[in-house]
């Protein structure tokens, strides 16, 4: 069995790349093996070790800088490979620790494995600097994983790596939904008709104006007998990436300016959605809609996978990877073609269609599980350089 030495954001609080984290360390400690997660200060409360599973423990002790507690853990520790789940917004002004603490350890001859989430959209993000802070995270790296072609591509066509590892992102397989699960999230937000949902953290490349454009059409369709959710906040940024979370919060400002001008469509919008919670508005929901602009891969596809939801999506490499044929894909940001795939949906005769579509994200969820996806990562990372 292996020793895994993970940086990472973790749960709480809930975050895509935590979310994920947190699911590849379950898969890695129940196949025998022992992680260490190493992850950013939290508050008061958050800054000690605790046991995340019978073989597994969470250190929130990553800052600016590398101290020597969390390095004396590390070393405690013994690591035997290092993965790296890396986002420069989730690594935030935690960047420069792992930075160096990979340094540090890809010179001892511990190999280092980094798995990119979002190469395709942070690589030219803010030009000089973004790229900057690739080709630097690059150089400690001895094994790239993407979870995408569009990720393959980003690193490998702008020659930061010869050879990239290209895995699924990973499903929980199929949820288990209780009705009362159901019910209490009908009641929680008010569903009393047909529900079509978009959900996630708000950012201009999420699409949701384009969504709320078509639920115009789609309410005049119906004649009113729909209603929209838009479910997510802005993410929070720490330290010079809060500029990027003033961005986000203007763009939710302006979704529900837009929403506010539609008249008479009933669209409302929620904030936080308890984890609890996800699964069954995800199931419950007559159509889950993913209008992207750009995207490398999506932990909510992969939710909604898991939740046996009816996705319709934009036409994007990184979600044909993930959703394959259990999804409905439009041309990105063509609003017309949106209103009309989810009207035939939701309408009587689209029942069937419905039913079928939530097969096929069943079967596809159980095709990609965490605990293959967790140990795909761990055997690219442990291969020798010439395999």
């Amino acid at each position: 069995m292996t020793r895994i030495l993970l940086f990472s954001p973790y749960e709480p609080p809930p975050d895509g790349i935590a979310s994920h984290s947190s699911r590849l360390v379950a898969a890695w400690d129940s196949a025998g093996h022992s992680v260490l997660v190493v992850s950013a200060r939290g508050g008061r409360g958050l800054e000690r070790v605790e046991r995340i599973g019978s073989r597994s423990t969470l250190l929130r002790s990553l800052r600016l800088f590398p101290n020597r507690r969390t390095w004396s853990e590390i070393a405690k520790f013994e690591p035997e490979i290092v993965i790296v789940q890396f986002a420069i917004a989730a690594i935030s002004t935690s960047l420069w620790s792992v930075k160096l603490l990979c340094d540090r350890l890809h010179a001892q001859g511990i190999r280092v494995v980094v798995t990119f989430h979002e190469p395709a959209r942070e690589y030219n993000m803010f030009k000089f600097l973004t790229r900057a802070i690739y080709r630097s995270v690059s150089r400690a790296t001895d094994v790239p994983v993407v979870f995408s072609p569009a990720g393959y591509r980003a690193l490998h066509d702008t020659g930061l790596f010869n050879d990239v590892v290209e895995v699924t992102h990973g499903t929980k397989g199929i949820e288990s939904i209780s009705n009362q699960e159901l019910d209490d999230v009908r009641v929680l937000f008010d569903v009393r008709k047909s529900l079509v949902l978009t959900l996630g953290f708000t950012s201009f490349d999420k699409g949701a104006d384009i969504f709320i454009d078509a639920a115009k059409i789609i309410s005049k369709n119906r004649n009113g007998n729909v209603q929209f959710l838009v479910a997510g906040t802005p993410r929070r940024r720490q330290g010079v990436f809060r500029i990027m979370e003033r961005r986000d919060n203007q763009c939710q400002r302006r979704l529900i300016n837009q929403a506010k001008r539609l008249g008479n469509v009933e669209i409302s919008f929620s904030n936080y959605v308890a984890n609890e919670n996800v699964a069954p508005l995800l199931h419950l929901a007559d159509v889950v809609v993913l209008p992207y602009r750009r995207i490398t891969q999506s932990g909510i596809a992969n939710l909604a996978l898991s939740s046996q939801s009816v996705i319709v999506c934009s036409d994007l490499p990184g979600l044909r990877n993930d959703l394959g044929d259990a999804a409905l894909y439009v041309k990105v940001g063509d609003t017309t073609a949106l209103a009309k795939e989810i009207t035939n949906l939701i309408n009587p005769d689209g029942e069937e269609t419905r039913s079928r579509m939530r097969d096929l994200a069943g079967q596809r969820a159980n095709e990609n599980t965490y605990a293959r996806v967790a140990e795909k990562i761990l055997s690219a990372g442990l291969a020798s350089p010439s395999s």
